[in-house]
């Protein structure tokens, strides 16, 4: 019975490790490299976060639970990173935290904020990323906590919202950020199953990202989507920075 269990669970986690057919990617491609970190609102290893950046040298570099203080901290990286996206939209006993924040060192053109909970008032920022050809969607999420009943609702009234959203877009979508769900909830593959996005790690494993306190119980949250037409080479996680995720790096192609 133990065997058959393991077996089960094998069917499911294999196939992340199975490479997909890849492309080979040549200098006529436009190479993008994302990295994306929940911060961690009571994080306050600042420098660690920006010594991360400067590491990977990342083209669009995007940040969750940023508050006023790490929004401050980070301003140091508009010398390399002159394309600035920002939202700080929600408020808790009087201060600003879940903030969500890019910078990038490709143009991002037609900002937008879109509402995706009216009632808890979350958001996710959407802008395009401005390269040769056709822009690219760039959307960042930060999806609610699911430890209550009604939270629970609120993420998985976010998702029916945001793929929604996502579903009709004409141009390519690339799709970062937390979605506190783990790749085998049901929630998040009636998502990728609407918006026809794939998860950027396929092929390069389950790459599990929080809690970084429970090592031996990481689950993979956070997530770098594409649509097929975007080309993936590369998925990793980096070095814990202090926060309770670890940071994802994703390598993409795009023609």
């Amino acid at each position: 019975m133990s065997l058959g269990c393991i077996l089960l669970n094998l069917l499911v986690i294999v196939p992340w490790y199975l490479p997909s057919s890849q492309i080979i990617v040549g200098d006529e491609v436009n190479k993008i490299r994302i990295l994306q970190l929940n911060v961690f609102i009571n994080n306050q290893q600042y420098n660690r976060a920006i010594a991360l950046v400067k590491k990977e040298n990342p083209d669009v570099a995007v940040f969750l639970e940023v508050g006023e203080k790490w929004a401050e901290e980070l301003k140091v990286l508009r010398q390399s990173y002159p394309y600035v996206f920002h939202n700080q939209d929600n408020r808790i006993f009087g201060k600003r935290i879940f903030g969500k924040l890019i910078y990038s060192k490709i143009p991002l053109e037609n900002q937008n904020i879109k509402i995706i909970s009216k009632s808890y008032k979350r958001t996710a920022l959407v802008t395009q990323l401005k390269v040769p050809g056709k822009p690219i969607f760039l959307i960042v999420t930060h999806l609610a906590i699911p430890i209550t009943k009604v939270s629970f609702q609120v993420r998985n009234q976010e998702f029916a919202v945001l793929a929604d959203y996502v579903s009709k877009l004409q141009s390519p979508v690339i799709v970062v950020g937390d979605f506190n769900t783990s790749l085998w909830s049901p929630y998040y593959q009636q998502f990728v199953q609407k918006t026809g996005l794939r998860n950027g790690r396929r092929g390069f494993g389950i790459q599990p990202s929080w809690p970084t306190f429970l090592p031996l119980f990481y689950i993979p949250i956070d997530h770098c989507l594409v649509s097929p037409e975007i080309q993936v080479f590369n998925s990793y996680t980096g070095k814990n920075v202090g926060s309770d995720h670890l940071p994802l790096i994703t390598d993409l192609a795009i023609f």
